[in-house]
C-alpha cells in the first residue's frame, strides 16, 4: 500500500500555461488592484485619527466591554462553576498558603526588612491582582530576584535600624532625615508600581519581550548566587558586613571566608539538618509519592514549625548564641504613605526592578494561558501589577512579582482560576491576625536554609548554557555575558549588560542575514539556492539574488557588499565571431507565446561556456540583469532605499547591469514610494514573481550574445 502511495505521488504534476507578465503593472491591471484612498496631509491625518482616538476611548468607557477588560474578573467570576472549580481552587488556595509562610517570611530578609512583610506582600497586593490581573494561575507574592533587587536599594539608603527586626512598623518617631529599612522598601513599592502603571497606560507590555528567555535566565542564575552568599552568613551564624555598589559580590565572599573561623556550630548544624531533610524529601521522596497523593507535604513548614519548637524549648537563642526573628507584630499595618521625598533620588534605580517583576510574572502567565487555552493581555498585566504594588506600598510591602515555584504549585494542585488566591489570602489572614507571634522564636539559620533550598531550580538553569550553547552561539553568548556581568559587577548592571548584549546580537543579526544566489530547477519554475541544490542552474546572463532581512541604515553597507561579492569581478568576453555562431534557426527570436519556461537548453550552455574561452576582443558583460527577489525583504528604510537607489546606478554606469525587482510584498512597495524610490527606478522593471522577470527578459533579445546562447526557456514540442 505504502509503494502505491508513493507512486500515486510521484506521477503528481502540475502544469500552468498563463500568461507571461511583463512587468509589475501588467500584473495589477489584469486582475484589477484596488488603490488605497488619496492620503490626506500628515498633519491632517494625525489630527482626524488623534481626534477618532480620543471619541472612542470616551464612548468605549461607557460600555460594559471597557469595565470587563480594566476588572477581568467580572468575566471570570460571571462564568464560574462553584460545583466544579471551587474544590481545586480551594485545595490549591490552602497549599499555597502554606507555601507563602516560609517563603514570604525567607524572602523578606533578602529586601533588609522584618519577615512578617513578606506576608504582607502575600495578602495586600494579591487581592488587587486578583481583580485586574488576566491570568488565572500565577501566584503573585515575594520572589528572590526582585527582593534581592529591592534589599540592594534599601542597603544603599536604609538606615539598618531595624534590621534585628525588634519593632518593624513602629515609624512614628523617625525623621526625614533618618529612613527605615521598610521606609525605603515602601518607597521603592510606590515607584515601581508608577513606573509599571505608566508603561501599561503607554501600551508598553511589549517591552517585557526585551528580556528574552536566555536573557532572564542567565539573569536569575546569578542572582542565585546574590542569593546564596546573602544568606551565609544567617546559615553559619557569621558577622559580615554589608557591602553596596560594584563588585559586592566578590567582596561579600572575601569577608565570608575571612570570617570562617567565627563560624556558631549550632546555627551550621541547624542548617545543615534542615537542608538535608527539605533536599531528601524534594529529590527523593516526593517524586515518589507524588505518583499517589495529589496534595504536597508541606515540608518546609514542618521544617519552620520543628525549628521554633526546638528553638524555644531548648533556649537556643541564650544558650548557643543562635538569631531568631524576635518580635512578630499581629494584626494588619497601619496605613502609612512611603517617604514621597525618597521617589527622586530612587527613579532611575528602580526601572529594572520594575522590568525584571514585569517580565517574570509576563513569561509565567504565557506559559499557563498557552497551556489552558485562554488569552492574557500583557498592558494589563502592567497595569494589574503596577496597581497592585501602588496599593502594597501603603501597606508595608516591598515590590511583589511572580513566584515560579508556587505558580506551578498553584496550577498543579487543581487550581482554576485566582480565587485560589482569594482562599490564600484567608488563610494568611489567620497567620496575621492571632499565629504570627508563635514564630517569634524561630532561628533565621531555619528561613535561610529554606531560601537556599528553593533556588535549587535556578540553578538548574545552567543546563539552559549548554543547551543554548549548541543550538544558538550567539545566543549563549547573551546568557554567559548576563550571568558574569551579575556575578562580578552587580544586578542591575548585569541587566543592563545582559540587554546591551541582546541588543548586539539582534544588530549582527541584522547584518549578516541569509543572502543566496538562486538557480533554475530543470523541469519547474523554481529557483533554490545553488549551495544547497547541486542541480540548479543560473541562468545565463542574469544573476539572481535573495536577500532574507531588511535593509536599514544599519545594515544598508553590508548589503551592498554582499551583493557585490555574489555578482563577483567585472569579467569580460570577447563576442562570438561568424565561425562559432549556431545555426540559424537557433538564433532566432523567441516569440513568449511559443515558449515553455523549466529547461536550460544545452546547446546554449556549451556555447555560452566557449564563448567565454575566446580572447576578449570588444568588451561585454557576462552578467547584464541583476534581479533581486523581494520575497524575503521585509523592510527598506529611507537609508536602505539610498542604498538601492545607487546600487541601481552604479550597476548600469560601470557595469551595464540592469537592477530587477521581483516578488515585491504591497507594504515594500509602499514604502519605497514614500522614500521616492520610484523617481530614479522605472516601474516596469519590476515583476510579479522571478518567472515573469526571467521569461520577459529571454524574450525580449536583448543580449549582445544572442537568445539562443542565453536562454533558460526552449520551444514548445
Amino acid at each position: 500500500m505504502a509503494s502505491i502511495v508513493s507512486n500515486e505521488k510521484d506521477s503528481l504534476l502540475l502544469k500552468i500555461e498563463r500568461h507571461i507578465f511583463t512587468h509589475q503593472e501588467d500584473f495589477d491591471d489584469r486582475f484589477h488592484k484596488n488603490e488605497p484612498p488619496v492620503r490626506k496631509t500628515v498633519d491632517t491625518e494625525m489630527f482626524t485619527q488623534l481626534k477618532a482616538s480620543c471619541c472612542s476611548q470616551f464612548s468605549a468607557m461607557s460600555s460594559r466591554e471597557f469595565w470587563c477588560g480594566l476588572f477581568p474578573i467580572i468575566n471570570w467570576l460571571s462564568q464560574y462553576s462553584w460545583k466544579d472549580q471551587f474544590m481545586g481552587d480551594f485545595m490549591s488556595g490552602c497549599t499555597v498558603a502554606i507555601m507563602h509562610i516560609p517563603q514570604g517570611m525567607g524572602y523578606a530578609l533578602l529586601g533588609g526588612v522584618s519577615p512578617i512583610i513578606g506576608l504582607y506582600m502575600a495578602f495586600f497586593p494579591v487581592l488587587v491582582y486578583v481583580c485586574l490581573g488576566t491570568s488565572h494561575h500565577i501566584s503573585i507574592g515575594t520572589f528572590a530576584v526582585t527582593t534581592l533587587m529591592t534589599g540592594k536599594i534599601v542597603d544603599q539608603y536604609g538606615s539598618h535600624d531595624d534590621v534585628n527586626f525588634t519593632d518593624p512598623l513602629k515609624m512614628d518617631n523617625i525623621s526625614s532625615n533618618h529612613l527605615t529599612n521598610l521606609e525605603v522598601a515602601t518607597a521603592v513599592c510606590l515607584m515601581v508600581g508608577l513606573w509599571q502603571i505608566l508603561m501599561g497606560i503607554l501600551r508598553l507590555g511589549i517591552l517585557g519581550i526585551i528580556l528574552s528567555d536566555h536573557l532572564v535566565s542567565g539573569f536569575t542564575t546569578a542572582a542565585a548566587i546574590h542569593v546564596v552568599v546573602s544568606q551565609t552568613r544567617n546559615l553559619l551564624g557569621l558577622k559580615v558586613p554589608r557591602f553596596n555598589g560594584s563588585f559586592k559580590l566578590i567582596r561579600s565572599t572575601v569577608a565570608i571566608i575571612w570570617a570562617l573561623p567565627t563560624v556558631n556550630p549550632a546555627e551550621a548544624i541547624i542548617s545543615c539538618i534542615a537542608i538535608t531533610i527539605m533536599a531528601v524529601h524534594n529529590d527523593w521522596l516526593k517524586p515518589w509519592y507524588g505518583k499517589k497523593f495529589k496534595f504536597p507535604i508541606p515540608t518546609e513548614l514542618f521544617i519552620l514549625v520543628i525549628g521554633t519548637a526546638a528553638s524555644y524549648f531548648a533556649n537556643l537563642s541564650s544558650d548557643y548564641g543562635i538569631k531568631t526573628l524576635n518580635h512578630i507584630p499581629t494584626g494588619f499595618p497601619t496605613p502609612r504613605s512611603p517617604p514621597y521625598e525618597l521617589l527622586p533620588r530612587i527613579i532611575i534605580d528602580t526601572i529594572p526592578v520594575a522590568i525584571v517583576a514585569y517580565a517574570v510574572s509576563l513569561s509565567m502567565a504565557k506559559i499557563f494561558a498557552r497551556k489552558r487555552g485562554y488569552e492574557i493581555s500583557s498592558n494589563q498585566e502592567l497595569l494589574a501589577q503596577g496597581v497592585a504594588n501602588v496599593f502594597g506600598s501603603f501597606f508595608s510591602c516591598m515590590p511583589v512579582s511572580t513566584s515560579l515555584s508556587r505558580s506551578m504549585l498553584q496550577e498543579s494542585v487543581g487550581g482554576e482560576t485566582q480565587l485560589a488566591s482569594v482562599v490564600s489570602c484567608s488563610f494568611l489572614l489567620i497567620i496575621l491576625l492571632w499565629i504570627g507571634p508563635a514564630f517569634e522564636s524561630l532561628p533565621l539559620a531555619v528561613l535561610a536554609s529554606v531560601i537556599v533550598v528553593a533556588l535549587k531550580g535556578m540553578f538548574i538553569q545552567f543546563q539552559d548554557f549548554t543547551s543554548t550553547l549548541k543550538s544558538s552561539p550567539l545566543d549563549s553568548i547573551v546568557w554567559m555575558a548576563t550571568f558574569l556581568a551579575v556575578v562580578i559587577v552587580d544586578i542591575d548592571i548585569g541587566l543592563g549588560v545582559g540587554v546591551l548584549a541582546s541588543v548586539t546580537v539582534l544588530i549582527y543579526r541584522g547584518h549578516h542575514p541569509y543572502a543566496a544566489t538562486l538557480g533554475h530547477l530543470k523541469g519547474t519554475e523554481m529557483h533554490v539556492d545553488v549551495k544547497l541544490y547541486s542541480t540548479a542552474i543560473e541562468v545565463p546572463g542574469i544573476k539572481i539574488f535573495r536577500w532574507a532581512g531588511a535593509i536599514h541604515f544599519a545594515n544598508g553597507e553590508t548589503f551592498r557588499h554582499v551583493v557585490d561579492s555574489h555578482l563577483g569581478p567585472h569579467t569580460i568576453v570577447k563576442p562570438v565571431t561568424p565561425s562559432t555562431t549556431l545555426p540559424d534557426k537557433e538564433s532566432e527570436n523567441i516569440e513568449a507565446s511559443q515558449l515553455k519556461y523549466g529547461t536550460l537548453d544545452p546547446i546554449a550552455s556549451t556555447a555560452l561556456t566557449s564563448c567565454a574561452t575566446l580572447t576578449p576582443d570588444v568588451p561585454i558583460a557576462i552578467i547584464e540583469y541583476l534581479i533581486l527577489d523581494c520575497s524575503a525583504l521585509s523592510y527598506v528604510d529611507l537609508s536602505g532605499t539610498k542604498i538601492l537607489t545607487t546600487l541601481h546606478k552604479d550597476l548600469m554606469k560601470n557595469r551595464s547591469i540592469t537592477l530587477v525587482l521581483a516578488n515585491c510584498s504591497e507594504p515594500l512597495v509602499k514604502q519605497l514610494d514614500r522614500c521616492n524610490y520610484f523617481l530614479t527606478f522605472p516601474k516596469s522593471q519590476m515583476y510579479p514573481s522571478i518567472i515573469d522577470a526571467v521569461m520577459t527578459i529571454e524574450s525580449s533579445n536583448q543580449f549582445k550574445i544572442g537568445s539562443s546562447f542565453n536562454s533558460a526557456i526552449v520551444p514548445q514540442s
